[in-house]
């Protein structure tokens, strides 16, 4: 493991380079360019939050930042898990022709998607800053550390879908199923209000990882407190579960990935 990750620095030139080259490409020709990363999520909050505020009856301005917070973090999800599943394949040239560590695909996406997620975070830092600036702050203190375990779980989310679906080209439009599904019993534009309803969906609100790794950015700018320790908690195991299935595929697919593409 320690040689494995001594060649991944070893070739930091080469997929640093990979990532700059896809964030070019990803705007390339576009008249806005990057600052559709940034008003993407605002102009879909601001279509959801008049829906959807008109029907679960809630004012715009608390339910928009809401929304926006969710849509930003569940992008990045999403992401990872139907977007990642190309990591692998786009690199096959390098793949074919390079002995360099298969993960250094799969990190590559991992960073472009949290570069993405950054940039989105922009929006959401611009809104609070105009209507509440009290909890910019706590906001901007706890993000570098949200950042960084947000990127360890895309990894390992990618590094698993990237090798799924090298090896079964079915993986994408599955992933986008579940995925979809996921979205409908999370709290990404669900106020937990909604949830309260029935103990058992009470339980499965507070147990859906995706709640806590949505408070990691919705406590400290929202409610204009740091994350609670369940927060890091949940986030921090599923980081670790997911990165422990990441090593095992890796391990298992590494030296096999070649036959699969």
């Amino acid at each position: 493991m320690g040689e494995y990750i001594v060649k991944i620095f070893q070739t930091r030139y080469f997929w640093s380079h990979l990532v700059r080259a896809e964030l070019k490409n990803k705007f390339r020709r576009s008249k806005l360019g990057i600052l559709w990363t940034f008003l993407n999520p605002l102009l879909l909050t601001a279509l959801m939050s008049t829906v959807f505020g008109v029907v679960f009856k809630m004012t715009f301005s608390d339910y928009a930042p809401y929304v926006l917070s969710g849509l930003i973090v569940w992008d990045l999800i999403s992401a990872s898990f139907i977007g990642g599943g190309y990591s692998i394949m786009t690199g096959e040239q390098y793949i074919r022709q390079f002995n360099h560590p298969i993960v250094i695909y799969t990190l590559k996406s991992a960073l472009v998607s949290t570069i993405t997620f950054v940039i989105a975070m922009a929006s959401l830092v611009l809104w609070i800053l105009f209507a509440n600036p009290q909890n910019i702050l706590i906001g901007l203190i706890s993000l570098p550390l949200s950042v960084f375990l947000f990127f360890f779980l895309s990894w390992a989310i990618i590094t698993i879908a990237g090798y799924s679906n090298a090896k079964y080209r079915d993986y994408p439009q599955v992933m986008a199923l579940v995925i979809q599904a996921v979205w409908y019993v999370s709290p990404v534009f669900f106020k937990r209000e909604m949830f309260t309803s029935s103990p058992l969906l009470e339980k499965a609100f507070y147990y859906n990882p995706i709640t806590h790794i949505l408070n990691l950015i919705r406590n400290p700018f929202l409610q204009g407190v740091m994350p609670s320790a369940s927060d890091y908690t949940f986030t921090l195991i599923t980081i670790l579960m997911f990165g422990v299935i990441a090593v095992f595929v890796n391990n298992k697919n590494k030296d096999k990935v070649i036959f699969y593409l």
